[in-house]
């Protein structure tokens, strides 16, 4: 991380804080906020047994604010460790949140995409692994564009988003098409959560923005969640036409995940397991990940998770790593 980048974040708690809107600034609303993820990492495998390293996943740190009874907003930086070893910093967040009217909301900025963003919160350990979705790169986690949420009901609820479809780390704007995405959220009884989406975006099949040669990757998810009183249970099934933006690869996949809070003490267990064949037109190409964990709940605001990850790719060997998880957060 450069040291230009490391003053800007250092100075940025104190702009924040010392020139808020003016309503937020009257009326004290706002508040800075942080998430961190710290791992020890030890090689299990053949292929990977000299490693023992410690590294940061990720690094949150942003400004959420009450502009009025109407309007809020949010700010929000996030640093991840590159594959040499180094670190980016991105913006994730950036937006303006309106409640136009009873049950609907429309937001506007760079923003959370709506594909997973519930199931992940059921799942909740995006310290330990992102999303299935995310993790194999169906869909971005935050993205530009405009967002309308509208709550039919207490059971029903609706989505739909548009965006330049590229994320929030590609910068070529011109060799994408625009992201139309919709979802239907249900929630039959309590506890219970059902969603269904439906996406499609574009993309330049040969990167020459000077050709007409758009194409669609349609993306489809069905994801099912359950919170009891104690555990915790969910999954979803995913398709994806051009998966990754390349032309004929059809990728399907499912995730299945639990959760267990161990009665009377600070401790749970967890487990999930990601199957994703990104093209099923080849074949013994499909990626598998395994996690195992345990979530020792430490003092308010710090979690520990010792882990065991499986992660298997087509025809290559198994790679098998321990993780020693920090979640801390404010």
């Amino acid at each position: 991380m450069s040291h230009r980048t490391i003053a800007l974040m250092a100075v940025l708690p104190m702009l924040l804080a010392a020139s808020p809107p003016a309503e937020a600034q009257v009326e004290g609303m706002g508040a800075l906020k942080g998430r961190v993820y710290f791992d020890l990492q030890k090689g299990l495998s053949d292929s990977n047994e000299d490693v023992l390293t410690y590294r940061f996943r990720r690094l949150y740190f942003g400004y959420d604010m009450q502009i009025s009874e109407e309007v809020k907003g949010r700010f929000l930086v996030d640093a991840g460790q590159d594959p040499g070893g180094g670190h980016s910093v991105f913006l994730k967040h950036a937006y303006a949140e309106w409640q136009a009217a009873n049950g609907l909301t429309l937001r506007v900025g760079q923003q959370g995409t709506i594909m997973y963003s519930e199931i992940e919160g059921i799942w909740g350990y995006r310290s330990i692994a992102k999303t299935f979705q995310d993790n194999f790169g169906i869909r971005s986690s935050s993205d530009l564009g405009i967002l309308g949420a509208f709550s039919v009901s207490d059971l029903v609820g609706v989505k739909a988003m548009m965006s330049n479809g590229n994320g929030f780390k590609r910068k070529d704007d011109n060799a994408y098409g625009k992201a139309y995405e919709f979802k239907g959220l249900i929630t039959p009884f309590e506890g219970l959560l059902v969603s269904a989406f439906f996406g499609i975006n574009g993309f330049d099949s040969d990167g020459d923005p000077d050709t007409d040669d758009m194409e669609n990757a349609v993306t489809m998810d069905l994801s099912v969640g359950y919170q009891g009183e104690g555990y915790t249970a969910g999954g979803s099934l995913t398709t994806q036409s051009n998966h990754g933006f390349s032309s004929g690869s059809d990728g399907l996949g499912f995730c299945a995940f639990g959760k267990y809070s161990i009665t009377d003490s600070p401790f749970g267990l967890l487990a999930r397991y990601d199957s994703w064949d990104p093209d099923t037109g080849v074949d013994d190409n499909t990626e598998t990940l395994m996690i195992l964990g345990l979530d020792y709940s430490a003092a308010e605001g710090l979690h520990i998770i010792p882990n065991i990850q499986h992660v298997k790719q087509g025809g290559r060997d198994a790679v098998n790593t321990f993780l020693l998880t920090f979640h801390w957060e404010w």
